[in-house]
Formats: structure tokens, C-alpha cells, sequence
């Protein structure tokens, strides 16, 4: 189990709980389209919603312990991302699913940082998204996607020194230049780095 800060849970919680509540958001969503399949997928969603609450133990179901481990984190992160490759593409909840199992895989290691994990997924995902922009022909929003993703790359090593440090001040503006301007995607990811960052972890 990872290690638990000020407000008694853990950094992979913190964003499986992210995850969940835009999986719940969007299972909502589309249930306002005609198209089965994603209707399909709003009712799995919201079933798998119900289940990772469970596991958080947010709400505390008597008859139902669903167990907090990593491998079933990677199992719903792929379900969702395939799901949400299948019904129009924004894979937020499932990446961020994924990303609480790494972290929980990792959390035995003080050595890694859960917000440098969380920046880390979300730069090479801006720069992902940057070199589809540029195969889409929109190539001011790659550019601005490229320059932000490798700067915050280059925050996350200490042997580079940019004079721009890796503080929470830093991932507050990317995050919001990117989710204002590029992609409400990394732009999030990059976000709940800077919440785990505040939260000290």
C-alpha cells in the first residue's frame, strides 16, 4: 500500500479517485447519444466506477470488499481505454487508472516521487498528442505542445538545471496553458501532478 500523507490516503488513491470521478462524468455523457456501444460503455462505466469507489473504501459497502491492488488498477485502466478507443477517443479515465497502478507498483520505492511519475505520463502524453497535431496540420498547437512537454521533462531531472525548477507553481501553469489552449487531456494529467505535488507527494 502506498504511503499515506496528511490527509490519510495514498498518492495511487488520490488519483484512481480522479479517475473514477471523470469516468463517472463521462459515463453520464454518453447516455445522451444515440450509439449503443457507448451507452454500453457509460453502464460499464459507472458499474466500474462503483467498484473502485469500493476499493477506495469511500464508501464503505458492508457486503462488498473489492481488494486495492495494482494488477486489478491495470486490468479497468485498459478495459476503459480500449472502451473509450472503441466509442470516441479521450482516454483520460483509463490513463490515469493506469497511471494509480504504476504508482502503486512503485510506491515501495522512496526513490520515486508520485507527482514526478504523474508529470513524467503527462509530458510524453502532451507529446504524443503534439506529433498528432502535426500529422492533423495544426502545427501552432504542436509546437506549443512540444515546447511546454520537454520543458517539464527537463524539470524532472536534477542533473539538467533550465533555472526553471520542478515546484508547484510551475506544474500549475503548464497545466493550465495546456488544458486551456492544447489538450484538456494532458492538460488534466499534468494537473493531478500538481495536486500530488501539494499534498507532498
Amino acid at each position: 500500500m502506498g504511503e499515506s500523507s496528511k490527509v490519510g490516503i495514498s498518492a495511487s488513491k488520490v488519483v484512481a479517485l480522479i479517475g473514477t470521478l471523470i469516468l463517472i462524468r463521462d459515463s453520464i455523457f454518453y447516455f445522451y447519444t444515440t450509439n449503443w456501444m457507448a451507452i454500453l460503455f457509460g453502464i460499464l462505466g459507472l458499474i466500474i466506477a462503483f467498484l473502485v469507489f469500493d476499493s477506495l473504501e469511500i464508501i464503505d459497502f458492508k457486503k462488498l470488499k473489492i481488494p486495492y491492488i495494482w494488477w486489478v488498477l491495470l486490468i479497468i485502466g485498459i478495459v476503459l481505454l480500449l472502451f473509450e478507443y472503441l466509442v470516441g477517443p479521450s482516454y483520460l479515465a483509463g490513463i490515469l487508472v493506469i497511471t494509480a497502478a504504476i504508482i502503486e507498483i512503485l510506491s515501495q520505492k522512496k526513490s520515486y516521487a508520485a507527482s514526478k511519475i504523474v508529470a513524467l505520463i503527462g509530458a510524453c502524453y502532451l507529446i504524443y498528442e503534439a506529433i498528432m497535431f502535426i500529422l492533423g496540420g495544426n502545427i501552432a498547437l504542436a509546437i506549443v505542445g512540444i515546447i511546454f512537454g520537454i520543458i517539464l521533462l527537463l524539470t524532472l531531472f536534477d542533473k539538467i538545471d533550465i533555472k526553471i525548477p520542478y515546484s508547484w507553481w510551475v506544474l500549475l501553469i503548464i497545466g493550465f496553458v495546456i488544458f486551456s489552449w492544447v489538450s484538456g487531456v494532458s492538460g488534466t494529467i499534468i494537473m493531478v501532478a500538481f495536486i500530488l505535488l501539494l499534498m507532498a507527494y
